[in-house]
């Protein structure tokens, strides 16, 4: 017993050592996140009841997404530069794939007094990080549901774009049964179809935090296939990758955290011929 111990212990020292992305590390969110998906699905689902969701117009055929990832906020210097971007620039919408602070109230609050000039979209995705401390409170609290959903109506077409849930790895059986009849009742009436979640599906390097289950991925990467997901968008692992599964697309991000030496965010670029994205790095 003693020795199982020592080793689960060495293990917990390990994993806070290369997986703590933060000055400030909340043990248990290492081992697991202290508020279920659920949960969190169900909370969402009474959120939305009084927030539908957002359909965004556009007079001309083509426009541009901005997503980042993996701000981390305590530190500003690289989201305000993001922030002041969109701001001064024509890009339709603003999405944050999750791990925007490190959960505790303090840095929400330090992320809602920077946003508070924003006066174009912002679409926010809850990641590990942002759980927490007891997060997901304060998430919900400040920043509304975890399982969402936008539309873009441009003079010919209907596009739209799925914010999800994974934050602990798994997107739970409340939330894949809803998305499978979402996509049933709606994939039909739209052209293209981006989902955003926090955790990427296909791993490109190995963490001890938030991983997801095989059965679930592989679950989904068929779902994705039939229902023509043209980009799944995640963040996560804080470093850029592409991978191809059927027609889908699934995009890593770059982290957007003050000390990444590679710190970056990406774009969609959306016509009437095509979608597509494109990585930029800050540095």
């Amino acid at each position: 017993m003693g020795s199982k111990v020592i080793a689960i212990l060495f293990l917990m020292f390990f994993a806070i050592i290369f997986t703590s992305c933060e000055y400030d590390v909340d043990l248990s969110g290492l081992i697991r996140s202290t508020d279920r998906v659920e949960k969190r699905f169900e909370e969402s689902m009474q959120w939305n009841i009084n927030n539908p969701c957002q359909t965004l117009n556009v007079t001309k055929e083509n426009y541009q997404i901005l997503v980042a990832a993996d701000s981390h906020i305590g530190g500003m210097l690289n989201f305000s530069y993001l922030k002041n971007l969109y701001q001064q620039s024509d890009y339709l919408a603003f999405v944050i794939v999750g791990d925007i602070v490190s959960g505790k109230e303090e840095d929400y609050l330090l992320f809602m007094d920077s946003i508070s000039d924003i006066t174009k979209p912002l679409f926010p995705i809850v990641g590990n990080h942002d759980l927490y401390f007891d997060g997901w409170k304060y998430f919900y609290k400040y920043l509304g549901s975890s399982t969402y959903y936008f539309t873009v109506e441009t003079p010919t077409f209907k596009d739209i774009y799925l914010c999800l849930d994974n934050s602990c790895g798994t997107f739970g059986k409340s939330q894949i049964h809803w998305l499978e009849q979402f996509l049933k009742d709606n994939r039909k009436d739209y052209r293209y179809c981006t989902v955003f979640s926090h955790v990427n599906i296909l791993r490109t390097r190995r963490t001890t935090s938030a991983n997801p289950m095989t059965e679930e991925v592989v679950y989904l990467l068929d779902l994705f296939a039939k229902n023509n997901i043209d980009f799944v968008i995640t963040g996560h692992d804080h470093v850029q990758d592409e991978k191809t599964f059927g027609n889908t697309s699934y995009i890593i991000l770059d982290a957007l955290k003050d000390d990444n030496k590679n710190a970056g965010y990406g774009i969609m670029n959306i016509s009437n011929t095509d979608i597509s994205h494109e990585f930029v790095r800050l540095k």
